[in-house]
């Protein structure tokens, strides 16, 4: 696997090499912000403590915007590709957490509470920006005409 690698990476431009790098270094960026400023409403967990639930929570959020009808801890587990024994977990906390909310029997959805009790939060601005950030840079970068690695 390694040795293909190498081989294809031998045929791309040092050009296309360097912007392929610079572009990693972006969404990297992008994701410690990301993660960093997410895992501040944490305080007693570390991130990798945190991750599974961010990503449930993340997943409800697309499915209420996507106006998908509520999500099963089933739907989260195949999706995310989480053991359903951590997904409810998470649920659980999300649920006493204020996070989200049981619809029926066993869907879940956003509670709109929540956001809205943290319509300015802080955290939020900073994933923002980061975004906002990483999107001028890779158009930046692709501006410049060089072809990325594929």
């Amino acid at each position: 696997m390694v040795a293909k690698m190498a081989r294809k990476i031998s045929k791309n431009s040092d050009a296309a090499l360097a912007k392929r790098r610079k572009q990693s270094a972006i969404v990297g960026r992008l994701l410690v912000a990301c993660f960093v400023a997410m895992r501040s409403g944490y305080a007693r967990k570390h991130l990798g403590a945190v991750f599974e639930e961010l990503l449930v929570a993340m997943m409800i959020r697309m499915s209420d915007d996507a106006g998908a009808p509520p999500r099963t801890a089933s739907d989260f587990s195949k999706y995310l590709g989480l053991p359903r024994s951590n997904v409810r977990r998470c649920l659980d906390v999300l649920i006493s957490e204020g996070v989200v909310r049981k619809v029926n029997e066993h869907g879940h959805a956003g509670e709109l509470d929540w956001l809205a009790s943290r319509i300015d939060a802080e955290y939020f601005l900073k994933i923002r920006d980061a975004i906002i950030t990483a999107a001028n840079e890779l158009k930046a970068l692709d501006a410049d005409g060089v072809n990325s690695v594929s």
